[in-house]
Order: structure tokens, then sequence, then C-alpha cells
């Protein structure tokens, strides 16, 4: 009877639950209790074989020939089950360096174009999660504002990304006998460690006992969904940090790597999707254990040619992967390739989303959350702007939309991020423009959807050379050996830190800021990175990026012999939109889950990175978190009864039949628009013109009032011009009558998220992490008790080692 069934009911209406199967809305495994089916025929590992021809409601969609079950182990993920796969065909290209619109669904298809997911972003982030939802039978497009699919800021990383060192190990007494055993030195309990220093957080762990790799399900977390902030606020930095975020990051992350980018001589499955990165391998001997640092723990002396692992600030090990100084641009070029390779992946270039759109039909609700709250909207889609043709679409998606077009550090005069659309804060200002829009019926607690946006992360060691950009200055040269040093050769980064070039990045900026401003009698730059003590030649192999652009100015530098004026840049966003560990985009406030929208990369806050964020951790943040999303959306069962995992997956199902619904009621009233009113008006070439200038104002406004040391009176006077602006932008957009271009809606970006930044560090007068508050004189809080100034502050001796986040910068 159980067989029966399994075989003739939908594979949407099935649902494992703890007493066998289960039958409902939920799209996800089907698993069986031991009890209920023989182990032999079917087990969470074993294949469900040859389950056809069960159809849809029209009868003419052969599903799953061969589904399989999810197999996590250390070694990377299985193909983990869902049973969108096989159930749609799309037409390919052989063109496959066409980067807009390059893939569409064919003519003959039988699935609805909005039967898809919407992926707003081409970076680390948005690839892993369309690549992981499209494995699982799920369309996805992928939008992306620059005309070329690799326009994105995961490009431009140069360190590296965070792998495991499983080859360091030192030797520990076991027992009382004497003996001794290898122990490793690099495990996930040190790499959470070395976030939460880096954070600013500097209360202990809460858990202290080691986890393994594994996936991080739901029974793990500490902090349980009674706050959607779901983490710890350290007493004395005032820094939220999400502990469990750095566990997910920790145990998931080495088996991220080996299933998306890694290939099968490191124990990775990259060859069955296209994506193995070649990152720089060195030649060891591999006599132990694992010394050739695949994961399998087995002894080989065949194989010498292993992964290079490098060393970064604030890591306790070398645990780092990379390709030279650039290893965002090949990650970035075989990741997006992999995606737009994949038949059910396709990418639309030159496409700015302007706003979610929601369903306001009242038929459901959007927001659901512990307290039962709810109201009647949902989002369904996003409103998307040619750049080319000036034209709005609607891009509808029943299977929801993903936030993961980066930060906004772009939205200061000063950053390491590229210049163009790219870290403007689209997610953000698309997030809190849904946000005022639910607030303005009286149905959302305002400013719950963004969270930690004080935290502004500024790069040490961007390029000063005057009227030129800023340039990164990787964070690996300080990892191997480069000196911080002042014009007269004075090596200061120890002064500010025990650990000197090393300390988290808070650290070494403020240090690079507070010399930066100490006048020199000639009135040169005062901070330059120190190299010169190395050997040329390995240099420039080692940083071909950094040595090629000092190498193509028009008075060309030598890294090798010279040093290299160095200060401060934006460039990462710790803060951003409120998601869960699974990247559904909640309330801060409420807890509740702003439905079907998700958020991933720097575009989300998790709470992995508290108030700094620590080295390398962006990419691997990207794949591992993106990952999780493609597998929420594609209703992905983790192991074991994982009752809240497969709760909140069957509200992702559901909510994806009530969009369904939603959508397709919108087309039918969208058929009675005219052509003329689906057609684009020719940009405003004077309001783009002053567009421009004001975000050139505003970039220049954030730099000077809400840069690397604030104070309340700058702050203060952020906020209001910033709200003047936000007006200002809403203003020109609104007026448009359809002719506004993109750089409106770019600056309407730009002063949504920048005045929330701006208003998030004035309300927050304790300087912690990347958030460094310098009061101008002792003000009365509100409980009428006194607020030290920051030299009493400075001052206050930790009673932790590892209070990073409040050593005070120097005058």
């Amino acid at each position: 009877e159980t067989m029966n069934k399994l075989l003739h009911t939908p594979l949407h209406r099935m649902t494992r639950r703890a007493g066998g199967i289960r039958w409902s809305s939920y799209v996800g495994d089907v698993r069986c209790k031991d009890n209920n089916l023989s182990k032999n025929n079917f087990s969470t590992n074993n294949h469900f074989k040859n389950l056809h021809n069960i159809n849809n409601n029209n009868n003419n969609i052969g599903l799953v020939s061969n589904i399989i079950g999810r197999n996590d182990n250390i070694h990377g993920r299985g193909n983990t089950t869902s049973f969108f796969a096989q159930t749609r065909s799309l037409s390919t290209t052989n063109n496959k360096k066409h980067t807009t619109a390059t893939r569409k669904l064919s003519s003959n298809n039988r699935t609805a174009p909005h039967e898809r997911l919407l992926v707003l972003g081409s970076g680390v982030a948005g690839c892993a999660t369309a690549l992981t939802a499209a494995r699982h039978g799920i369309p996805v497009t992928v939008l992306h504002a620059g005309s070329d699919k690799e326009d994105c800021n995961s490009y431009w990383a140069q360190g590296g990304v965070i792998y495991r060192n499983y080859r360091l190990k030192q030797e520990e007494e076991s027992g009382g006998g004497g003996s001794s055993e290898s122990q490793l030195v690099d495990t996930p309990l040190s790499l959470v460690n070395d976030i939460r220093v880096a954070s600013g957080y500097t209360s202990p762990l809460q858990r202290t006992s080691p986890l393994e790799e594994c996936t991080y399900s739901s029974n793990l977390i500490q902090n349980k969904h009674s706050s959607s902030k779901m983490g710890q606020v350290c007493p004395t930095s005032g820094v939220h940090w999400n502990e469990d975020a750095a566990w997910k990051l920790a145990c998931e992350g080495p088996s991220r790597i080996r299933e998306l980018l890694l290939g099968s001589k490191d124990a990775g499955l990259g060859e069955s999707h296209g994506c193995v990165v070649p990152f720089d391998r060195t030649m060891v001997a591999t006599s132990g254990e694992d010394d050739d640092n695949d994961a399998l723990n087995e002894k080989d002396g065949s194989e010498d040619d292993v992964l290079s692992l490098c060393l970064e600030a604030s890591h306790s090990a070398p645990r780092i992967i990379h390709y030279a100084d650039c290893t965002g641009k090949l990650i970035t070029e075989n990741i997006t390739q992999a995606a737009f390779d994949h038949p059910l992946i396709e990418f639309v270039g030159d496409a700015v989303v302007t706003d979610l759109i929601m369903d306001e039909s009242g038929s459901e609700s959007s927001i659901t959350g512990s307290s039962g709250s709810t109201d009647n909207n949902m989002v369904i889609g996003a409103q998307v702007l040619n750049k080319q043709t000036n034209q709005l679409s609607s891009y509808y998606a029943v299977h929801g939309v993903v936030l993961a077009s980066g930060g906004l550090a772009g939205i200061y005069q000063h950053s390491t991020n590229p210049l163009g659309f790219n870290a403007l804060g689209s997610s953000v200002g698309l997030a809190l423009r849904l946000e005022d829009r639910l607030s303005s019926g009286g149905t959302s607690n305002k400013n719950g959807i963004v969270s930690d946006l004080e935290y502004v992360q500024f790069h040490p060691t961007s390029l000063y050379l005057p009227n030129e950009a800023r340039f990164l200055v990787t964070e690996a040269l300080r990892g191997e050996g480069a000196i911080l040093r002042d014009l007269e050769g004075r090596a200061f980064a120890s002064e500010y830190h025990p650990n000197a070039e090393l300390a988290p990045r808070d650290i070494v900026a403020r240090a690079v800021f507070c010399e930066s401003q100490k006048q020199t009698a000639s009135g040169e730059h005062n901070v330059y990175l120190d190299i010169t003590h190395r050997d040329s030649k390995w240099l420039k192999d080692r940083f071909p990026s950094v040595n090629a652009h000092l190498q193509s100015r028009d008075t060309p530098m030598d890294f090798t012999k010279e040093r290299i004026p160095v200060i401060p840049a934006a460039h990462y966003t710790c803060g951003g939109v409120t998601t869960d560990l699974n990247g559904c985009v909640v309330n801060n406030e409420s807890a509740g889950w702003y439905r079907n929208l998700y958020a991933a990369g720097e575009a989300a806050r998790t709470g992995l990175h508290g108030g700094n964020r620590l080295a390398s951790t962006s990419l691997l943040e990207g794949l591992v978190f993106g990952a999780s999303v493609g597998e929420m959306v594609a209703g992905v069962a983790g192991e074991g009864n994982d009752e809240i995992a497969m709760e909140g997956r069957e509200k992702v199902m559901e909510t994806m039949h009530q969009a369904r619904h939603a959508i397709e009621h919108r087309l039918v009233m969208e058929q009675q628009q005219t052509a003329s009113e689906l057609n684009g008006a020719a940009a405003d070439g004077r309001t783009s013109q002053e567009a421009i200038a004001i975000l050139a104002h505003l970039k220049s406004l954030m730099w000077d009032n809400v840069g690397v040391v604030r104070t309340p009176s700058k702050l203060a006077l952020a906020v209001s011009e910033l709200s003047a602006i936000r007006d200002q932008a809403d203003r020109l957009w609104d007026d448009s009558n359809g002719s506004a271009g993109w750089e409106v809606a770019a600056l309407r970006d730009a002063a949504h998220s920048g005045l929330a930044v701006a208003d998030a560090a004035f309300a927050n007068r304790v300087s912690g992490g990347a958030h460094f508050v310098n009061l101008d004189e002792e003000e009365e809080a509100d409980d009428g008790t006194t607020i030290k100034s920051s030299a009493a502050a400075k001052d206050q001796d930790s009673d932790s080692d590892d209070d990073d986040g409040l050593v005070a910068a120097r005058a």
C-alpha cells in the first residue's frame, strides 16, 4: 500500500516526517523510516530507482527517473534530493561569451517563465545559489547590472578563500602513559574563535566542545529563533555576533569548497558541474596522514603536488587557498561559466532592479512570525530597468527573489570597490523600500529588515596616489611579511596592537588612518607598506595584480624596491539585510519572515562578522550561505529528524504555491495593458547628470562624516543631509514618468542605504569593531548617566586579551 501511494502521489505532496512519510504540500526528500519501508529498498542514502511517469495536473510532464538521496560527508555533498529535477528543458546558445540575456526558456517549453528563482547578482553568492537550486531542478534567472556577467565585487577579491589545513598538526599527550598523538591545529573551533576575535565580540564562546565538519542543522543551533538577531551582544563593545553563523561557516565551509570549486584531485566534485578552480599548488613530502590536504586522512606518498595554503591577518593557521593575488577573478570566471553552462540557468545583463514586487491582492500573508502576526503581501518578483533600452519590465518568480548584489562600500568617496553600479547598496535599498511600503500600510516594524549597518569595514591598505582611484593592496602582502612604516621609516603597527600588521582589520585601519593624519615637515604622505626585504622575483610571481597595476601607471612603481603609499578605503559591509542561517530575510524586531525573499553574501546580515570581518571569509560566506539558500528554495531536507528545518521548508513550499497563484492572477490583469505602457521612454539626460552630481556629493559626505573615525556631531550632520538627498532621489525617480535612467536608480539605492548607515552609526555611541566613535565631549545618556569620552574609554583596561574591538585610535 505504501509503495503504491509512493508511486502514484505527485511528488510535491510528499514530506518525510519523524514517523515515516507524510503526504503534504512540501516538495522535498521522500525518506522512509526503517519500520515503514525496507531499508534494503529505501534509505536516506540509497537511490529511489525507476520512479517514473509521475505527472503534473495536466498529465503531460514526466518527472524524475532517478531520485538521489542526500549524502553529506567530509569530502563534499552528494546529489541532494529535490523533485524539481529534470522537469524542464531550456534552450542553450553556442556563444558562451555572450553576456546579456544569454539563455531563454525554449518557446515550446511547457513551463511558464515565472516558474523560476530570481537571483539579483552574478557574484559568488548568486552563482552558488543558482547552481545549487538548478541542480535540484529549479530554473534560475540571474540578473546583473553590468553588461558582463563577471562584473561583480567577487571578481576583485585578491587574497584568497578559507579552506582548511589538514597538514598542520601538533603532538599532544594522551592519558597518563606518556604517549602522544597528533592533533589537527586547524579545526572548526579554531576558525570560529578567529572569527570571534576579529568581530569585536570579547566574551567567551558559548560552545567550547569541538565539532567536526558536518551540516550545521537546527538541532546544533545555540541561539534559537526568539530573536532574528540570532546571536549574543558583547557587554563591552556592544557588537552583535552570531556564533551559530560562524559554526555553520566552519563546519560546512570545507565541504562546500570541495563541492563547488575543487576537482577530484583534491577530493572535490567540481567536474560534475564544470567548475574546477586551478588554485596555486606547492610541492611537499606526503609521508604522513593527509599530507596532501585532500581531507581523506590517508597516507599517500605518491602525491606531493598539493594546494598551497597561506596565512592572513588574525588567522591562527595558514588555511587560505589562493591563485596569486587574483583569487576572486579566477573563482568568478569559473563559477559564472559553470552557471552559464547549466541548462536551467539564464543570465540577463544590463538589468538594474529598481523595486521588489509584492502581492497586494490580499489573498495571503507575506510576513509570518513567532507571534503569529501576518499581513497581506508577499514578494513575487522584481521591477527591472534595462540600461540599454530604459524599459521597465516585471520579472516574476514563483520560487522567490534572492538579494545577492553585494554591499554598499561604493557609496564612499574612497573605496576598494569598482566604479559603476556595484556596491551602491542595491540590496539594502531594495529591502528598505519594501519595508517602507509595508510600513505605510501599518503592517511592519520600521528598520527591522536591515541590521548592523554601522559596521562598514575599511580596508587598511589601499593605494594612495593623488588624483587616482583607490586600488586594493591585498592583505596577503602583510601575511607574507610586509611592514607598515611612516615617512621616516618607523614601524608603527605594534604600537596599536601586539599582533602589529596581523591585527584585525579595524585596528590596522585606524592605525593607518591616524598615522596618515600626522603632519610631516615636507607635507608628504606619511604611511607606507614595505615589503622590499623579500625576493623580487618571488614577489612579482606571488602578487602579479599588484605589480601589473603599479607598472601600468604613467610613472611606474616597483614595489619590490619602493614602499607603497597606502590609506584606508571603504571595503566591506558587515551588516546588511537581516537573514536567518538559511538565508530567509527576517524582521529583527518580530523575528518574522519576509515570505519568498532571501539574501546571501555581502548583501546579507547573518551575524557572522559581528562588527568586523575576518580576512578571506567573504568568498566562503558567499559559497556556504548561497548554497544554503539554493537548498532551502529547492526544499532539500537534511539528515536526521531535523523537525525545525522540515517545518521551515514546508513553509517555503506553501509560499511557493501561494506565489504561483498570485503571479498568475497578476499576469491576467497585466494583459490588459497597452503596448505603449510597456515600452520604455528615452532617459532624460539632464536628470541623469543631476543624479551623477548628487551621487558624487553623497560619496564625499559619507567619507567626511561616516568614515573611519566618527563623531556624534558629524554623524548628525550626515543624517540631516542624507535625509534630504534620499527625498530628492525619490522625487527624481517618481517624477520621471518612466524616463529616469539607471543613474537615478543608482542614486536612489545609494541614498537609502547611506542614510541607513548614518542612522545606525548615530544611534550607536559604543565603539566596537569597524564602528569607532570619538565622542565630542561627555554626553548624558537617556538614563541620566554620563557617557565617557573616547579619551576616558581609551584608558580603561579590558579583562580580555582578545578585546580587539575597543583599541582606541591614537591621536
